[in-house]
């Protein structure tokens, strides 16, 4: 699988029209090229609120390519400016499709940079310790990427989902009924991610469900 990032900054009173053309027409005509859109985001701590992204899966780089002719782009009128590039998994999320218990309201959109020699590390440490201890309190991890073009540093993406931004402050610590064996687990992993990222920072944004 091959993921297209659709950054799209909608003009501030088209917020509402963007969403109706993207549930009315866009989506369908993604899906009948093949297209399967993971999630749709907008800023809510971080972003404005007509800021949006969007993460959408395809089966390979043909196949998106082959879309972008018979999709389109949206409407002037609506849209201000759009910025697209591809991404390629490099964990064990995203799950193919998004199922219903797995889908959270609000998600945490952060993005690392490091250098390429640690992606390894750095993704054994995401996956085999932090993750288990964040999904234990409730958060989702929809997926983690970087980008197709080889770059120094290496930006990857990591979106996790949560009830609400209040759920999102409760899982920046672990809480004490989280289970001991998982904290023990985690405390190794997460310092070495820490080490790992040269930088990091995070939004908050609002989903946007079918």
């Amino acid at each position: 699988m091959i993921y297209e990032e659709r950054r799209t900054l909608a003009h501030a009173k088209s917020t509402d029209e963007y969403l109706e053309y993207c549930r009315s027409e866009y989506w369908p005509k993604l899906r009948a090229e093949g297209g399967q859109t993971l999630c749709l985001l907008s800023g809510l701590i971080g972003d404005p609120e007509n800021q949006f992204l969007q993460i959408t899966g395809f089966e390979d780089a043909a196949g998106w390519e082959a879309a972008q002719g018979r999709v389109g782009p949206a409407p002037q009128g609506v849209v201000e400016s759009e910025s697209v590039r591809l991404l390629r998994p490099i964990a064990s999320r995203p799950k193919p499709l998004v199922p219903d218990e797995d889908r959270r309201p609000v998600y945490g959109c952060r993005r690392f940079f490091i250098d390429p020699a640690d992606l390894s590390d750095f993704v054994d440490s995401s996956e085999n310790g932090i993750w288990p201890r964040i999904e234990s309190q409730g958060a989702c991890i929809l997926g983690l990427w970087t980008t197709v073009a080889a770059t120094q540093p290496m930006e990857i993406l990591l979106l996790t989902g949560y009830h609400s931004p209040t759920h999102w402050e409760e899982t920046r610590v672990t809480s004490p009924h989280v289970d001991q064996t998982l904290r023990q687990q985690e405390s190794p992993l997460r310092n070495r991610r820490a080490e790992i990222a040269q930088k990091t920072w995070v939004r908050l944004m609002r989903a946007h469900w079918g």
